[in-house]
């Protein structure tokens, strides 16, 4: 691998840029002759079109321990975390997985665990991949996939991938196994529970496991059976928001792949809190979620992403999260003009026009979009480069 920087760089890896449903989406692809192309699902199958492929967010980080040793660190790994892995591994030379971070519990953030069996099944490149979690996050696996915590809910032939768990809080920085490599995680309203009833949980069995900044264990062998929720079931009267992580890595990367609103506490961590008359350094890579134009109750459109990353004022914003209404191009655009780049209105697309009138102004910022199998590299001093939209090729 060759990369632009001397001093062996932390590098991101792009696997998955899309949400949960991927694109291209197989409506629009088998939509009938009537209906209105969808111009982004339907350029993906010419070759100019490939950067609009979008599987489930996730990304790769390498590094150098502070023993001089390479590790890899993957960030969710989805229902197409898979077809990621079998394109982008062999391309860029992963193989050994140190560690997985998960996000949230959600399908798109965590259903490729089982996929996770190709590297341990057998032995076949590693003995077990660390997995590091919230409680809640992993309680949701347990409570939908038993047989990954406890193999006696495997079923069939009983293979299964082999894990270690973690198991990390917000705001509570870990080391990845005795590496140096430090992450802090903080918490993100990622939309609401839609539910006013408590949920049904899938309780472990007392178990000594700790987090994972201290002295991290292997979760309980012998998880308990469902318990059944015999007293009265109240609604709650307030609307919880639904948690998810983001992290910092290293102070040179901070990954934000689904988000909805950014607490003010959080904004606190980087020295970008209401009223905060000394901020802090920020890390120069910030990976925000941009699902579309308009709003979600669950992420973030382009006006809200814009606000955001203006905030954070990272070196470098790279959008990420996206469905199938705004092309790579139209965001490349999008991104520039936010920029400071004029663009011509008579050559915009009515998509590129409608963003531009939702983004409010501001600062200029750069700000691009991220794509599948996009690279990415900060060096020791902070400088980034990537192998899309520097001028300078660092293939």
């Amino acid at each position: 691998m060759n990369t632009p920087f001397p001093d062996e760089p932390v590098e991101l890896i792009f696997l998955g840029t899309g949400t949960s449903s991927t694109v291209p989406h197989v409506d629009c692809l088998t939509a009938p002759p009537e209906a209105t192309p969808c111009r982004t699902c339907m350029s993906t199958l010419r070759p100019e079109g490939k950067k609009n492929i979008r599987r489930n967010t996730s990304a790769v980080l390498r590094m150098r321990d502070k023993d001089g040793e390479k590790r890899t660190i993957i960030i969710d790994v989805g229902k197409s975390f898979q077809a990621s892995a079998i394109e982008w591994f062999p391309k860029y030379g992963l193989r050994r997985i140190d560690a997985v971070l998960i996000t949230h519990a959600h399908a798109d953030a965590m259903n490729g665990l089982d996929d996770l069996r190709g590297w341990t099944l057998r032995g076949a490149v590693q003995p077990h991949v660390d997995l590091y979690v919230t409680m809640h996050t992993f309680q949701e696996v347990q409570r939908a996939f038993p047989y990954l915590v406890s193999k006696e809910f495997a079923s069939g032939g009983g293979d299964v991938p082999e894990f270690k768990w973690h198991i990390i809080e917000d705001r509570v920085p870990f080391e990845i196994e005795n590496t140096g490599i430090r992450i802090a995680p903080f918490a993100v309203h990622h939309g609401r529970f839609f539910s006013t009833l408590p949920a049904r949980e899938f309780y472990p069995t007392p178990t000594s496991l700790s987090p994972a900044s201290t002295n991290p264990s292997t979760p309980p062998q012998q998880p308990s059976t469902p318990l059944p929720i015999e007293e009265p079931i109240e609604a709650k009267q307030t609307i919880q928001p639904y948690l998810c992580l983001g992290f910092v890595i290293q102070d040179a990367i901070v990954y934000l792949s689904d988000v909805s609103h950014v607490p003010e506490d959080v904004w606190a961590m980087f020295g970008r809190a209401q009223n905060q008359d000394c901020a802090q350094a920020v890390p120069p890579v910030f990976v925000l979620d941009c699902l579309r134009l308009e709003p979600h109750t669950s992420h973030l459109g382009i006006a809200e992403a814009m606000t955001v990353a203006r905030r954070m004022g990272a070196a470098r914003t790279y959008l990420t999260g996206f469905g199938h209404e705004v092309s790579h191009d139209e965001y490349v655009s999008i991104t520039e003009a936010a920029g400071g780049k004029a663009l011509d209105e008579a050559q915009l697309t009515p998509t590129e026009r409608e963003a531009l009138a939702l983004v409010p102004e501001g600062e200029s910022i750069w700000v691009r979009p991220a794509f599948d199998g996009l690279r990415v590299f900060v060096s020791g001093d902070k400088e980034v480069q990537d192998e899309a939209y520097d001028q300078r090729s660092i293939l």
